[in-house]
């Protein structure tokens, strides 16, 4: 009979976790036909599509902090348009707003103004506490852990191996770019040439917690800043 080493036992618990902590949280659904994954709108030359559950980036409950949809749009007119983050808004059936947050701000509250680990002592008291990130430590490589005891091998920064491969402290043993996804990954402000498509994720402040029908919708502007059309869709929230 083979047995698992007490160190490597823990591997699948620890998958389990993480395969249903990156489906756990709300859902959004296309009110008018919920089991299509997307929803695209057409007017005055422009094409929106909504794809509302696609987030597959770093942090991957990205989604108990903020809402992330992705948008493509299309631009079939014969002049330019602008993408202004400020054009598009989600409304829920109690009629509260939410904007879409611009991405900087999005990485700078996750990563660089909060503590992701809850709360912790300093001399003032106890810090605030939030709800944990799944933010791991980085690659692992197949050092020895021993190499990592010793101040000049980088105390007190261990290694991914010292005391246990599945312990997971902080500050990082190697450092990650925790904001790289929600960075190239979001949707850009600008101008659309005509003919030419863009995509990318917007961020909208958590609209998912209470509402049960959230409506989104874009106003795109041309080139010196007039609104062209309304485009808006409805989705249902699924918990």
């Amino acid at each position: 009979m083979n047995v698992i080493p007490g160190r490597w036992a823990k591997l699948p618990v620890l998958l389990a976790i993480l395969g249903l902590a990156g489906c756990a949280g709300p859902r959004l659904e296309v009110a008018t036909a919920p089991s299509q994954p997307s929803v695209t709108l057409t007017d005055a030359g422009i094409q929106l599509t909504i794809l509302p559950n696609t987030w597959s980036g770093y942090p991957s409950d990205l989604g108990r902090h903020y809402t992330p949809v992705e948008i493509r749009i299309q631009n079939d007119r014969t002049e330019e348009i602008q993408v202004r983050y400020g054009d598009f808004l989600a409304v829920d059936e109690a009629r509260n707003q939410y904007r879409a947050v611009p991405p900087a701000e999005v990485a700078r509250a996750l990563f660089g103004a909060r503590w992701p680990y809850g709360d912790l002592p300093s001399r003032y008291g106890r810090m605030p506490s939030y709800p944990p990130l799944l933010a791991w430590p980085g690659p692992w490589w197949p050092y020895p852990y021993w190499s990592y005891r010793y101040p000049y091998y980088g105390y007190p920064f261990y290694g991914p191996y010292y005391p246990d491969p599945f312990f997971y402290d902080y500050p990082y043993s190697w450092s990650r770019p925790t904001g790289y996804d929600i960075l190239t990954l979001a949707l850009r402000e600008g101008r659309v040439l005509p003919g030419v498509r863009v995509q990318g994720f917007l961020y909208f402040q958590q609209a998912t917690q209470r509402a049960s029908l959230l409506t989104l919708t874009w106003v795109p502007a041309s080139a010196d800043g007039k609104p062209l059309t309304t485009l808006s869709a409805q989705f249902r929230i699924v918990r």
